[in-house]
Parts: C-alpha cells; sequence; structure tokens
C-alpha cells in the first residue's frame, strides 16, 4: 500500500483536527471504510467481467439463452469466491498489518519522525544555543571596536550589512542572526538561499521570523527554496532580490536566483545551464556607472561571468564560508557558508560546518559606497568556540586597468 502526500495546505489541516476529537480512531475508520469500498469494487468488477467473458464465450453455442445466462451468472460467482479466497490468503501471508506500525518514508515525510523523536532534544539545545549566542554576539561586537582602535579601516564604516545564507530550517540559526544584527547595529540582512530544505510554506511560516527584524531583509531564492515559499517572505514583507536593480541604505543591490527556486524540486542545475543562465544575466547589466554595488548569487559556481564586471558578489549553496578575490579582475567573492550549520541536522551532526555569517561594512564618506572591510564570524558546534576575522581593503577605488584586492588583518 502506497500513500502519497501532494501538498498541506495548513490552514484546513487545522481546521480539520479541531473538528475530529479522535485522530486515530477516524483514521482507521478512514481505512476500513477505503479498504471495504476497495474490496466490494473489486469483487464487482471481477463477478461482471467474469459473466460478460463466459456469456461472449459461448455466444456461438446452440444453448438455450437462459442456460447461457445461468451459466455466465455461476461463473461470475466463481470468480468472486476465488478472488475473495485470494485476497483473505495474502491478508493471512505474507501481508503484514505490523508494517502499519513502521513505514517506510520518502521525501520530506522521512524527516518526521526523526524530528518528533529528537523535538524534546532540540528545544533543550535550542535554548541552550540562545544563552550562548547572546553572550557571543557582545563579544563578537567588542572584538570588533577593538579591531577599528587597533588598526581603523581605510574609510568610516557607515553601513552594515549581515549576510547570511544556507539556514536550513534551523531554529537556533535565527536566535544568532537576531543577537549578531542587535550586537552590529548592521542596516539590513542580506540571505543568498536556501532558507528551508523542501519548500513548504510550513518551513517558510517558521523562517519568516527574520522579517519581522527591525532591519530590511532581501532574500535571494536558492535551489531548496520554491516559488511557494518565496511568495510567503514577499507576502511577509522580506525583498526578493532579482535580476532588477535596487536601491537600499545608499546601497545599489541585484541578484541571480537558483533556476532550482523556480519549482519544487530542490534540484541543482548542470553546470552548463547555470553559467548559461549567469551569462545572460552578465550580458544585461546596466552602464557600468548604475551598476549594482552588490550582486548576490547562490551558488559561487555562476560567478565566473561576473568577474571583473561587478566589485562585489554574495554567495552561499557550498557550506564554506570564505572570502575571495581576483586580482586580475578586482571582484570580491564572499560565500557566507551556511548560518544554519547545514541545517536542523547541524544541531546534533557531527561538527563538519560551523555556524557562519559575514558583516560587510560600507563607507560612504568618500563618494559611492564601497566595501571598507568585512567581518568572517565563525561559531562551532554548542558552541566550543567561535572566531571574527576582519579583512580590510587597502586598496584605493578601482580604475580601469587596475587590480583590487583584499588582505587579511593579522590580528584575528
Amino acid at each position: 500500500m502506497k500513500i502519497t502526500l501532494n501538498t498541506v495546505d495548513p490552514e484546513q489541516l487545522s481546521a480539520t483536527l479541531q473538528e475530529i476529537p479522535n485522530l486515530s480512531q477516524y483514521l482507521l475508520g478512514q481505512l476500513r471504510e477505503q479498504l471495504l469500498y476497495f474490496f466490494a469494487r473489486l469483487t464487482a468488477i471481477t463477478f461482471l467481467c467474469s459473466a460478460f467473458l463466459l456469456l461472449l464465450s459461448e455466444a456461438r453455442s446452440k444453448k438455450p439463452w437462459r442456460r447461457q445466462l445461468l451459466q455466465a451468472l455461476s461463473g461470475g460467482l466463481v470468480a468472486a469466491v476465488l478472488l475473495a479466497v485470494l485476497l483473505g490468503a495474502t491478508i493471512c501471508h505474507p501481508y503484514q498489518p505490523g508494517a502499519f506500525a513502521a513505514p517506510r518514508l520518502e521525501g520530506a515525510l522521512a524527516e518526521a519522525p526523526w524530528l518528533m523523536e529528537l523535538s524534546g532534544q532540540l528545544l533543550d539545545t535550542i535554548k541552550r544555543l540562545s544563552e550562548q549566542f547572546g553572550l557571543i554576539a557582545v563579544n563578537l561586537e567588542e572584538l570588533s571596536g577593538r579591531m577599528e582602535r587597533f588598526q581603523p579601516p581605510p574609510e568610516s564604516a557607515e553601513i552594515r550589512v549581515l549576510h547570511i545564507s544556507d539556514l536550513h530550517n534551523n531554529p537556533a540559526a535565527l536566535e544568532l542572526i537576531e543577537k549578531v544584527a542587535a550586537a552590529f547595529q548592521v542596516n539590513m540582512i542580506i540571505d543568498t538561499g536556501d532558507l528551508t530544505d523542501y519548500g513548504s510554506t510550513l518551513e517558510a511560516e517558521f523562517a519568516a521570523r527574520l522579517t519581522a527584524l527591525p532591519y530590511p531583509y532581501l532574500f535571494l531564492p536558492g535551489n531548496h527554496d520554491t516559488p511557494q515559499s518565496v511568495a510567503l517572505l514577499r507576502r511577509e514583507g522580506a525583498i526578493i532580490i532579482g535580476p532588477e536593480t535596487l536601491e537600499l541604505e545608499g546601497l545599489r543591490i541585484a541578484g541571480l536566483p537558483d533556476p532550482g527556486s523556480l519549482d519544487n524540486s530542490a534540484a541543482v542545475g548542470e553546470e552548463k545551464l547555470l553559467l548559461e543562465e549567469a551569462r545572460r544575466t552578465a550580458g544585461a547589466l546596466p552602464a557600468v556607472e548604475e551598476r549594482p554595488d552588490i550582486f548576490a548569487l547562490h551558488n559561487p559556481l555562476t560567478a565566473a561571468p561576473f568577474l571583473g564586471e561587478l566589485p562585489l558578489l554574495l554567495a552561499g549553496h557550498t557550506h564554506r564560508a570564505s572570502l575571495e578575490f581576483a586580482e586580475e579582475s578586482g571582484t570580491i567573492i564572499i560565500n557566507a557558508g551556511t548560518t544554519g550549520a547545514a541545517g536542523v541536522r547541524g544541531l546534533l551532526a557531527p561538527r563538519e560546518n560551523p555556524y557562519s555569517m559575514v558583516v560587510l561594512h560600507f563607507g560612504t564618506a568618500a563618494g559611492p559606497p564601497r566595501l571598507s572591510c568585512a567581518d568572517l564570524i565563525t561559531i562551532d558546534h554548542f558552541p566550543e568556540s567561535f572566531s571574527l576575522q576582519r579583512y580590510y581593503n587597502h586598496l584605493p577605488e578601482k580604475l580601469s586597468g587596475e587590480t583590487f584586492s583584499l588582505k587579511e588583518d593579522p590580528t584575528d
């Protein structure tokens, strides 16, 4: 027996559950009713088809039609009885009713028993992490201030952007983002995708807590996000990033949503197709003086066509935080890694993916916004240690034909 769940309507589900006093008895009753209907329908079809075939086979015989009809009805009855015997034998052996106690689940449903089993442990873990994240955020902000006193950035930082990515439903990440954003007094949050695992509206409703923070929340869909989850985030107040440039706090921002976010597959596109889409978008960029100060991507694989065309690219997807620069082109590529430590499983998984995010500092005193420095924040699981690496931009603004790079400050 295979049961497929195509979609969930939260409002209808909630209303239905409230109307049903005893859910288990209701489901058992529904199952018995459907099985009875199935048996009755199959028996009727067997009887009618057998009787019809017998009538058809005896159509040319010289037997009286009454006798033919009686034989057909008798044959149909025998077939129906045989069917009942076969079904009964199947139920007795090898059919195992006990298998319903341990069904084999696929897709999003495969996570349900695991989450239910660990729900209590997860809640305790999230509570403990929340307390520790609060203390870490304060220490990070204090460390950032000391760095500025020790070695001030080349120009004053007036705009702060918190770059996050790949939360994958980790509720602890929401606590961390809220505390870091408050500690660093950011002006906005940019998320480069994979906020959910399966892109359901239930997941998006949970993660929509980010839109309630007192900062603009800009979201670029990743391959794990879906049209439904993106639509819900937009309704909740998120600013969805696309190829069209938008201006916020003096920063021009645009991006290329992952093609996987256009459906519910969560599939990673082929490299050739991803690069073709990136080249088309790069070819449609506006004039140099109107190009984005920040361009968001989900998969850093699509960065190549934008090198030398844009000053700053933000990405995620790989779950590996990094800050890179192309000396020849002058384009900075920052990957926030996974702010959700690879998702809910990151709460209990091996410590391969730390919580990570980047605080971008932009200076505006000398003209258009320009990256002054970037703080790469990583926090180990449960958390045993954390680090803040500051990268300063020591070079003058890139001119045509010049190179551009970032240098990491030796004091982390």
